[in-house]
């Protein structure tokens, strides 16, 4: 009765034990490849997709090129990107993303469709610029980001433009901590067209009587130089406050030499940048935030601050003034 007993529970084991020892790997080297593929090497998995949406109120429109489109009303500027994230790890190229999006420009008060500035009929929609471009992390500590731009312009005759803007960032951050300067350089080369009014003057008053200069520019190109140094109050919500300051150094052609020589330096600008998070959204909707700022412009290039009398102002203008604001959400 005993031995009987125990007959069922000697075979459940055995069978387990055969089980086993069919399962086991056949040597330690495979014991090792099943625990890498097992712990190092995770599910591969799809493209990650973000989409970043920010809408700016601003009381004028200043291209960052100095040119003012308009500078009566509010300016309503939407800007939608999405971000395709192929890669992100702990390589010397750190991420690769994809990057595709729409910025517009709308306003309160109407822009001329036609020339000159100031004609009827007016628009209330003043540009749509599509935007594609890639964005490479390098080592974790810098950013190289290439992107094309097209400006459709729906005011005064101007035909689209085309652009290529290539951009170093870095983040100081381990470096100097609360006082980073977030450094970054940049070119800008138009691939064909003109995205300033420097062929105007050409056109409306023929030959320059300054420089001698009969011939409109060509597609032109420029550098860029910045900084943004700010710091973060994380007792009072993770408020931020920055000034970022830039510089753009303009080829001749860019401004063109109508009114005057180019100078080495177009333009420079100062600026404070307040933003808050909205802890109090819910996350499943997204990070929002809020931002509100104030940026001074100085136009050096005589032939830059010429020009603008084509535009909103109506006469030369050497300075501008601008406030804004917006929302953003990124999901």
């Amino acid at each position: 009765m005993k031995t009987s007993s125990l007959h069922p529970l000697r075979l459940t084991l055995a069978a387990l034990s055969a089980a086993a020892l069919v399962a086991a790997p056949a040597s330690a080297h495979d014991a090792k490849e099943m625990l890498t593929k097992s712990v190092v090497e995770p599910e591969v998995l799809g493209p990650k997709v973000n989409v970043l949406l920010n809408v700016e109120f601003a009381d004028k429109y200043v291209t960052p090129r100095g040119q003012i489109v308009r500078d009566e009303g509010l300016t309503i500027q939407p800007l939608l990107l999405a971000f395709v994230t192929f890669y992100e790890g702990d390589s010397f190229i750190s991420k690769f993303k994809l990057v595709a999006g729409v910025w517009n420009d709308f306003g309160t008060e109407g822009v001329s469709e036609h020339a000159p500035y100031g004609s009827n009929p007016k628009t209330n929609y003043t540009e749509i610029d599509p935007i594609f471009g890639l964005s490479i992390g390098l080592g974790k500590v810098a950013t190289l980001d290439v992107t094309y731009t097209a400006f459709v312009e729906q005011i005064l005759d101007i035909e689209t433009s085309h652009h290529l803007e290539v951009k170093l960032s870095f983040d100081d951050t381990p470096l100097l901590g609360a006082f980073a300067l977030h450094p970054y350089a940049l070119f800008w080369q138009e691939l064909e067209g003109k995205s300033t009014a420097a062929r105007v003057p050409y056109a409306v008053f023929g030959p320059s009587p300054n420089t001698g200069n009969d011939d409109p520019p060509g597609e032109g190109y420029y550098f860029e130089i910045g900084v943004s140094p700010g710091y973060t109050f994380k007792q009072l919500g993770d408020f931020k406050i920055e000034f970022p300051c830039r510089v753009l150094l303009p080829s001749e052609d860019f401004y063109g030499e109508w009114y005057d020589d180019s100078k080495f330096v177009g333009l420079y600008e100062l600026g404070v940048k307040a933003s808050i998070p909205l802890n109090f959204m819910p996350k499943s909707t997204g990070s929002w935030s809020i931002h509100a700022g104030y940026r001074y412009m100085s136009f050096v290039d005589n032939n830059l601050a010429g020009m603008n009398q084509f535009n909103a102002p109506g006469e030369p203008t050497d300075e501008v003034h601008q406030v804004y604001g917006g929302i953003s959400v990124f999901f």
